[in-house]
């Protein structure tokens, strides 16, 4: 896996556009965080409302220990996304291109290509969830007080990598399956924004639990919006049953990508 990991690296080291949504990651998302950050404890300490006061204690402080890993974890889905797009580009343009069908011809199977892919999905996971855990670590230690409990909420990292990674899968499916390009993002992005928040509307109406299990909700309900008060959270559904049904969507995805893979004509 590893040297097909560096096959694929020579490959996208030279590519300007991983560069320009790599980078845009890395950068913009910890700025975004630590401004985020500062400015809301600056808030909290200037604060004179009553209301405001009031508001920020049913919150609790999201960029202090233990609660900055929910937080990071948060904020770093929201940009997740651009590595999605980039990785869904990875993939399309070797099929656009063609050049999956020389890699094949140079002596590698099928499923060597798809492994070869595998591996970016790994390293960018492992990427993100690293400075996830990264941002979170610096956020707290800046703003939060003496004896504060730097390892309670530490799981949160954990599943914004289970998170990363049933995004990724998606994008692969819809790369594989869809071929283009701009169709695939289209449809990734529609998916990601609109579908999954519809569907989880329509069958969490009436207080059913049914919405949480929806192909992304799964995982982005383990990662829950920080600055929305517990008393207003409708979630009964337990974090392990959530976890598992990732791990269904997940095989699904793989089981899919690899048997489509297999029998399709490389041609098209």
């Amino acid at each position: 896996m590893f040297k097909l990991f560096q096959i694929e690296w020579l490959k996208i080291k030279s590519y300007k556009t991983f560069w320009i949504l790599f980078l845009a990651f890395l950068i913009f998302f910890p700025l975004a965080f630590y401004f985020s950050a500062s400015k809301y404890m600056e808030s909290l300490g200037n604060s004179g409302k009553i209301e405001e006061q009031m508001l920020k204690a049913m919150i609790e402080s999201p960029f202090v220990f233990p609660k900055v890993w929910q937080s990071s974890s948060w904020m770093g889905g929201l940009f997740f996304i651009l590595l999605g797009m980039l990785y869904i580009l990875l993939i399309t343009n070797e099929v656009q291109y063609r050049t999956h069908r020389q890699n094949i011809i140079d002596g590698w199977s099928r499923v060597d290509f798809l492994k070869a892919k595998f591996s970016i999905l790994i390293f960018f996971v492992l990427v993100s969830t690293a400075l996830v855990f990264l941002c979170g670590l610096l956020v707290g230690v800046v703003f939060s007080k003496s004896g504060f409990d730097l390892t309670g909420g530490m799981y949160y990292v954990g599943y914004f990598a289970l998170m990363a990674t049933l995004y990724l899968m998606l994008g692969y499916l819809i790369a594989i399956l869809v071929k283009r390009t701009g169709l695939a993002i289209i449809i990734y992005f529609a998916i990601v924004c609109i579908v999954d928040n519809v569907l989880w509307v329509i069958f969490t109406l009436r207080d059913s639990q049914i919405g949480y299990y929806m192909p992304l909700e799964v995982v982005d309900s383990l990662v829950p919006n920080p600055f929305k008060p517990r008393a207003i959270e409708r979630r009964t559904v337990s974090d392990m049953s959530l976890i598992i049904a990732a791990c269904v969507y997940l095989s699904v995805y793989v089981y899919v990508v690899i048997n489509y893979f297999r029998k399709s004509d490389l041609k098209t």
